[in-house]
């Protein structure tokens, strides 16, 4: 390939955004495999009104028949919280990650760091409560 004439001057890293409650938007949605094999969701979420903050990543991880019975029970309600959240239509025997692209949630999002010493957001979806469970009653329909 020929070289590339492109201005990077301008180009710098998204600040991550300070701890709190957001109004966010998934952009982004890709259906593959985790390291181990496993089906999952990667989700890319953005902030509302905030483009110079970096959008979080959210992993959506299915439970298979290998899964043990304490992480399939922790997966599923994972998956819960974040349809209800974001108010995606679901039922008893799933959903359609098609659906995820440009649904809107308010969830706490905080800071963390990982083990590459980098610190990055992620959400802390709220658990369910007798008014969540109304609101997915509501999206079952």
């Amino acid at each position: 390939m020929p070289r590339i004439n492109v201005d990077l001057d301008d180009a710098q890293e998204l600040e991550i955004a300070p701890e709190g409650e957001y109004e966010l938007r998934i952009v982004k949605a890709e259906d593959g495999e985790s390291k181990s094999g496993n089906d999952m969701t990667t989700v890319t979420i953005a902030f509302e009104g905030h483009p110079e903050w970096q959008p979080l990543k959210h992993w959506i991880t299915y439970p298979n028949a290998a899964t043990p019975p304490d992480q399939r029970a922790m997966r599923l309600i994972d998956i819960k919280r974040f349809l209800v959240c974001f108010g995606i239509s679901h039922d008893d025997t799933g959903f359609d990650s098609d659906d995820l692209v440009g649904q809107t949630g308010e969830c706490l999002v905080i800071q963390e760091k990982a083990d590459d010493g980098n610190t990055y957001n992620r959400m802390r979806l709220p658990r369910l409560s007798k008014t969540t469970e109304q609101k997915e009653r509501r999206i079952r329909r």
